[in-house]
């Protein structure tokens, strides 16, 4: 709508240059005070409608009210005479805004414009009268005549009710929205000042509270055990019944520990850490801490409570657990512990976590082989693809360009290598970087007479020490030829060196060895620098001696038969001069002709006869094992008690893994047998025949 123009003042009318027919329209009010009053006219021929909006009055301030509201109209061009003039009346707007609240009241009437009446200065008059109900003078008109938002006209009660007012926590509906209350929170959950549980309400002089619910003083008894604690009383929110872990003030509030049911004065005291009767503080009567001696050796012993609490015992906080390792792999038996603050026995140690003290290469920390054992104790075995494909088997070979030679003595050296000694002059190495042996072409004879080399030692550089029938020794090298250089025994020309074991020393290599003179009875000891120079044998009449093995100079042993065939092992002595450098043991069972000796550690070593029969040395005595197979026994390997390989005459390998016997790797008649570790074994035969475990080794890689 376009606007009407006011006519203030009113003799603007009739001083126009070149006026126009206008009316004066006057309006009045009763019952209320508007806010704002429109006025509007609208021509009778064309419904074209012009407005006015006049504020009465600002409720947000305290200014008067305009009263009456006068409004000039001009008739604009092209309006015919007849006009309809209404007047509408707003009451207050909840914001206060001058002319936004709500119709109240409307009133109109239609007049025709006398032509000529602003030349005469007098223009017509109108006068409209708007009615509204405001009884509490607050702006707004009541509800209760259909047209105002009032909803509380009433009063100076009412004047603080409309639709501008706050609403407060009263049980009324103070903003006129249809709602009590809203927007208070009333209901919602809170806690009073008294601490319980409680709901928001109103409050004295319109607030919102935390209503205060009944309560009543207590005592705490978390426990339950109808002694309260300590401490002050509490409030208990109930005027009932007290919960079950609060007592009245009147039960006995001395509890000293309100968590534990069993703590309470009255009870017996024990032995436990905890003041129980709440008196004297805890374990009173037990002597907690005093210093004691016990069987343990520990010199900072005290009393501490056992374990149900009923006395006390000797505790020793520095004691550890031995462990027995009888396999000396720094791992002992876990299940023969024994707390101490010293070590208890020799050959114990702080570490257990061993499976099979018996196998050095089995343990908690060990690295799993391809043995068909559980080496690192996890309850696998040759787990983590550690074993070839086909693995683990003796793989045999025949080595060398006649398969009727029989291979003797064996000897591993360095990471990987391997010489084999034979019949015919027979030598071959397979050196660690290669997978094949390679035989060694050169003469090693006697006349036109091939020799037999029925021992080998090599020492770590590859460089072998053989021995050989017809008095002689032999130095080889894997590129050597000929069997040279030869070196002579002297005072044993027809000797046969059946065992030599070596040792790197300072000055280079100590070589011991044991055999027997031709055909005859008697055998012979001795030692060589691995030099040319003749090495002289010392005699052991009666005796006939098959091998010698050992892990250092002061442990070391060789094996034989005396003439009146019973069992003889001797133990070198070292830096004492022949014949004395050999002594032979006492309490030998008679097992017949030992042939072979193998060294474990020092308190553990096995001796092999050709009746068939193991002997064991504990470091001190030689027993009989008993229950093995039944064979002739040519050699022996073993890495513990609990891993034991023997070669036989008659073409197996006996395996010992701890609890029982396997016969494995059948074919011809075996000799000679070594190895690094349960997976690296080597044995050699009749017929060519080599042997190795768990499978042919592959070359390295370059």
């Amino acid at each position: 709508m376009k606007r009407l123009l006011l006519l203030l003042p009113l003799w603007a009318l009739a001083g126009c240059k070149d006026p126009q027919d206008g009316v004066k329209v006057t309006v009045t009010y009763e019952g209320f005070v508007p806010a704002c009053v429109r006025v509007k006219a609208q021509n009778g021929d064309s419904g074209d409608t012009r407005s006015t909006e006049v504020p009465v009055k600002d409720y947000g301030t305290t200014g008067s009210a305009k009263s009456p509201v006068v409004v000039g109209i001009r008739v604009p061009d092209g309006w015919g005479p007849v006009l309809t003039v209404t007047a509408e009346g707003l009451e207050r707007a909840p914001d206060n805004s001058a002319c936004g609240g709500k119709l109240v009241d409307t009133r109109s009437q239609g007049l025709r414009i006398e032509k000529g009446s602003a030349d005469k200065g007098t223009p017509q008059e109108l006068a409209l009268v708007l009615s509204a109900v405001d009884a509490d003078n607050d702006g707004y008109v009541t509800k209760s005549n259909g047209n105002g938002t009032d909803c509380d006209d009433v009063g100076a009660a009412g004047a603080l009710v409309n639709p501008s007012a706050m609403e407060l926590c009263n049980d009324r509906d103070d903003n006129c929205d249809g709602n009590r209350d809203e927007g208070l929170g009333l209901g919602d959950a809170c806690i009073a000042d008294n601490g319980c549980a409680s709901v928001k309400a109103c409050g004295p002089s319109n607030a919102v509270v935390c209503s205060t619910p009944p309560a009543q003083q207590g005592l705490i008894d978390e426990d339950k055990d109808g002694h309260g604690n300590m401490g002050a009383p509490v409030t208990v929110c109930t005027t009932g019944a007290f919960p079950s872990n609060r007592l009245p003030t009147s039960a006995p509030n001395d509890d000293c520990d309100d968590t534990n049911p069993n703590v309470k004065p009255g009870v017996t005291e024990l032995c436990n850490g905890i003041d129980d009767n709440c008196v004297n503080g805890k374990d009173e009567g037990f002597m907690v801490g005093t210093t004691c001696t016990d069987g343990k050796q520990c010199a900072d012993s005290t009393y501490q409570c056992n374990a149900v609490g009923t006395g006390t015992y000797c505790m020793s906080p520095d004691a550890g657990t031995w462990y027995p390792d009888d396999d000396n792999d720094n791992h002992g038996r876990a299940d023969a512990g024994i707390v101490s603050c010293p070590q208890p026995v020799a050959g114990y140690i702080l570490t257990g976590r061993d499976c099979d003290d018996g196998n050095p290469f089995i343990h908690g920390d060990a690295p799993e082989l391809c043995d068909s054992q559980d080496n690192n104790c996890n309850g696998a075995t040759d787990e983590n693809s550690v074993c070839p494909s086909g693995a683990p088997n003796w793989d045999m070979r025949v080595v060398g360009d006649d398969s009727d030679r029989t291979w003797f003595g064996v000897s591993t050296y360095g990471d990987g290598g391997v010489w084999i000694v034979g019949s015919d002059g027979g030598r071959a190495v397979k050196e660690p970087s290669l997978a094949a042996f390679a035989q060694l072409q050169g003469a090693c004879t006697t006349g036109d007479t091939p020799q037999v080399l029925p021992s080998v030692w090599a020492d770590p550089s590859g460089t072998a020490y053989i021995g050989r029938n017809e008095g002689q020794l032999i130095v080889q090298r894997p590129d050597s030829g000929d069997c040279l250089p030869r070196v002579d025994v002297s005072g044993a020309a027809t000797a046969v060196t059946r065992g030599l074991m070596g040792f790197v020393t300072d000055g280079g290599v100590n070589i011991l060895g044991v055999g027997q003179k031709g055909t005859s009875n008697d055998g012979f000891t001795l030692q060589w620098d691995g030099g040319t120079a003749p090495v002289t044998a010392t005699n052991r009449k009666d005796t006939v001696l098959s091998g010698v093995h050992g892990r250092s100079e002061g442990l070391l042993f060789s094996v034989g038969v005396d003439n009146s065939a019973k069992s003889v092992i001797f133990r070198y002595v070292p830096n004492t001069d022949p014949p004395d450098d050999w002594v032979k043991e006492t309490g030998v069972p008679n097992v017949g002709a030992l042939t072979a000796v193998h060294v474990v550690t020092s308190k553990l070593a096995y001796a092999v006869s050709a009746s068939g029969k193991l002997l064991r040395w504990n470091g001190s005595t030689w027993t009989v094992i008993p229950s093995t197979p039944a064979g002739n026994y040519t050699g022996v390997l073993a890495f513990g008690t609990n891993s034991i390989y023997i070669a036989t005459d008659e073409g197996t390998v006996l395996r010992y893994n701890g609890s029982a016997w396997s016969t494995e790797a059948a074919a011809s008649s075996k000799y000679g047998i070594a190895g690094t570790s349960p997976d690296n074994i080597w044995v050699v035969g009749r017929f060519g025949q080599v042997t190795h475990y768990p499978s042919w080794p592959a070359a390295p890689p370059p």
